[in-house]
């Protein structure tokens, strides 16, 4: 048998394995640009990591600060696939960029209103006339709203205080310069713990049409298209490094805190409320951010029903080994 060279063999790795005189020659790693944010639910992308080998993925890890930030590198092709808020991608389709697609739900929980010592909201309608700090845009934001329309109230019946930075909400209740504070893990915690106030139960996110859901993933669609292989194997891992987290919280814990100043017992308390998605996209949960959106006038289109192909769930399918109806929610 003539034996091929390794220039050859190294050509053909590509498509499978060939065996010169020297052994076998491995494919490269498939290489990805993953984006995420230093929070408790971005900890899964860190982890991912931990099963690259045997997925044989060559991951990036790119940190940012902010999901648009995210949203912007995916759409810019300047990353493959990252941590998104869900109201960013009816939002940019509705505005004509088409370039990010929701490939899976990342995470559920972690947002909750915090209201300052001293104050007393013992019902929703409690709220009526309070300093409420809100990050406007955001999805907390959009399911605090959400919940005002639920229980009869407008946005006119508090007194809304916009914030572009969850440290300086923090500040804020801390100097009592607002009633309540609408934050996300870890600040909850950390709002809690300081002693600045509690959270409120009357304010129950789960209750929205978007169920809790805080984050997706996103990718880029060329990407996706181009290199779908790749965009399996790095969800494949995805969900691996979500089982492990979810049953090893010591593991979950250690990857915050190298990128966190908050002690364990902070970060384990923030944890609590936060689970991954798993192997499903919530297309109704993107449905419903587009009909809010509309009627918001944050956008002038109405894209209920209409994300299309910006909602691909064959993806996260493949990865799982189900049918797209069995992910797709």
């Amino acid at each position: 048998m003539r034996l091929l060279s390794r220039a050859a063999c190294a050509v053909a790795a590509t498509l499978f394995a060939c065996i010169d005189a020297h052994g076998p020659v491995a494919a490269e790693p498939a290489k990805i640009r993953v984006g995420y944010i230093n929070n408790t639910q971005s900890a899964v992308l860190v982890n991912m990591k931990a099963f690259a080998k045997e997925g044989n993925l060559d991951i990036d890890l790119i940190p940012f600060t902010r999901y648009p930030d995210v949203q912007r590198a995916l759409a810019a092709n300047s990353a493959d696939l990252g941590v998104i808020a869900p109201n960013g991608l009816p939002t940019a389709v509705a505005q004509g960029d088409r370039n990010v697609i929701a490939v899976k739900d990342l995470a559920y929980g972690g947002d909750a209103l915090v209201v300052r010592n001293g104050v007393s909201v013992q019902k929703f309608q409690d709220l009526k006339g309070k300093r409420i700090g809100l990050a406007e845009g955001g999805i907390a934001w959009m399911m605090f709203v959400m919940l005002l329309e639920k229980n009869g109230m407008t946005y006119n019946d508090i007194q809304a205080v916009n914030f572009s930075a969850a440290t300086d909400m923090v500040n804020a209740i801390k100097r009592g310069e607002v009633d309540a504070v609408g934050l996300w893990e870890p600040f909850v915690t950390q709002t809690v713990v300081e002693g600045s106030g509690n959270i409120t139960p009357v304010v129950d996110y789960r209750e929205t049409p978007v169920a809790a859901l805080n984050s997706i993933l996103g990718a880029n669609k060329a990407f996706a298209s181009a290199h779908a292989d790749t965009l399996v194997a790095a969800l494949r891992t995805v969900l691996k490094s979500e089982q492990q987290l979810e049953k090893d919280n010591n593991v979950w814990v250690s990857i915050i805190r190298s990128y966190s100043n908050l002690d364990d017992a902070t970060i384990n308390r923030a944890l609590a409320g936060i689970h991954y998605g798993g192997p499903q996209l919530s297309r109704t949960k993107l449905d419903a951010i587009a009909t809010f959106i509309g009627k918001a006038g944050i956008v002038k289109s109405d894209m209920t029903g209409k994300l299309g192909e910006n909602v691909d769930a064959r993806f996260v399918a493949q990865a799982a080994g189900k049918s797209e109806a069995e992910v797709l929610k």
